[in-house]
């Protein structure tokens, strides 16, 4: 299910909306700090932070929601998978990580018509995310947009 859906579904409308707390109180998930970074979900659903994250509230939460995402999307323990699945996994939790800090559906917040540098400062400020993951959804964007106009140039060629 696209993210956009799962959160209008809770009125996440807004940016403020995606504080980890906030996010957690909603998805019934309890954020501890530990020694390392998790994502656990059996009687309860908790997200390990590691402690040192404490400090960088960027970093902070782009971990969040990457073990946002293992709990939306996994099951079992990645200590018994094979390296494979654990790599596939962890692909799979940084992409959903980047449509869940900067979902579709607030991307009206962003002047998407300004320069690319004009926009990424604009994406971290509003989205309060470290810059490389604002260029990386901002590249899928622009990768999207590109692909939906050469479809689009197809189309009346045709």
């Amino acid at each position: 299910m696209h993210i956009s859906t799962v959160y209008q579904q809770y009125d996440i409308l807004y940016p403020y909306q995606l504080d980890e707390q906030y996010l957690a109180d909603v998805f019934d998930i309890s954020i501890v700090y530990a020694s390392r970074s998790f994502g656990y979900w059996d009687d309860c659903r908790i997200i390990g932070l590691h402690k040192d994250l404490r400090f960088d509230s960027a970093k902070r939460r782009e971990v969040f929601f990457h073990e946002l995402g293992h709990l939306l999307l996994h099951v079992g323990d990645q200590l018994n998978m094979s390296k494979s699945f654990r790599d596939y996994q962890e692909i799979q939790a940084n992409r959903f990580m980047l449509f869940a800090a900067i979902p579709y559906h607030m991307l009206t917040y962003i002047d998407l018509s300004a320069k690319r540098d004009f926009i990424l400062c604009e994406m971290q400020d509003v989205f309060k995310m470290p810059i490389d993951v604002c260029a990386s959804r901002l590249d899928y964007i622009e990768n999207k947009i590109l692909q939906i106009c050469a479809e689009n140039s197809l189309y009346y060629r045709l």
